[in-house]
């Protein structure tokens, strides 16, 4: 993700709390991905931009000892925090580090390198997916995972829901970030030189549990973010919380994930 303060999403700590969450709740989507595009027993994975380590962890599972599997992510906090989940469970084939998806410089070393959430916080998402298809092996596979956050939906109406919708997109705007880039994917894997793409849609939603949580656990990550930008005041964010909470704890209300592109390719020769 982007070096500094540009990411909106607070990380360290709080940020890892929030990712663990959202793995949870995708994890029997992400896992059959990674089987359908030939993550197995001896496989070597990257995971770029890891985040809480969960999918990484995940690969290591998939691949097991005879296997490889690295994280990276700029974030040096969170790398401590994904290497302390790591240590005693017997993944020693699992080596995190602290690195911009900008300056990877891994060349034919993985049979799938992956991502999820990621491009859509970059300015220069090209330059990043260019280097993923670098790093991948002859016949490799990439694998991308991102939102269409405009694409999120609730039931019944809640105009809080509206404007946190409205927030992110707005503020991952101003720092140059595209939060609806998930349509985009198909073409950017085009124009990386990836071959044999393909491509399909998900998009969970929840009238209950930690999955319908995530909007409201969310816009309380990007608070700081909106606000630094000057879309909204603090008492406007904090208003939209908490009608954001009365709505979650609705149990006749029904809450959307962003709608989720899951785009895979080949590296040709």
């Amino acid at each position: 993700m982007e070096p500094g303060n540009a990411y909106i999403i607070t990380g360290g700590i709080e940020g890892k709390k929030r990712l663990d969450i959202l793995a949870n709740v995708l994890h029997n989507y992400t896992k059959p991905l990674l089987q359908l595009n030939g993550l197995a027993t001896g496989s070597s994975f990257l995971d770029v931009g890891c985040g809480g380590g969960n999918v990484t962890l995940m690969a290591a599972g998939l691949v097991g000892k005879t296997g490889a599997v690295t994280g990276i992510d700029f974030d040096e906090e969170i790398i401590k925090l994904d290497e302390v989940d790591t240590s005693g469970k017997g993944f020693n084939h699992i080596n995190y580090f602290a690195q911009s998806a900008y300056n990877l410089t891994y060349k034919n070393e993985f049979d799938v390198v992956y991502s999820r959430f990621l491009l859509s916080h970059l300015t220069r998402p090209g330059v990043v997916l260019n280097n993923m298809l670098q790093a991948a092996k002859t016949g490799g596979k990439i694998i991308v995972e991102d939102i269409d956050f405009s694409g999120h939906f609730c039931f019944p109406a809640s105009a809080a829901f509206e404007q946190y919708v409205n927030l992110f997109t707005a503020t991952a705007q101003k720092r140059g970030h595209n939060a609806n880039i998930g349509p985009s994917l198909f073409n950017l894997f085009k124009d990386a030189g990836i071959k044999s793409i393909n491509f399909d849609i998900i998009q969970p939603a929840f009238n209950q549990g930690d999955g319908k949580r995530m909007a409201i656990i969310t816009m309380d990550k990007i608070k700081q973010a909106v606000i630094t930008e000057g879309l909204a005041t603090t008492e406007t964010v904090d208003r939209i919380i908490s009608e954001l909470e009365i709505f979650t704890n609705n149990m006749q209300s029904v809450i959307s994930l962003p709608r989720i592109f899951r785009v895979w390719g080949v590296k040709g020769s």
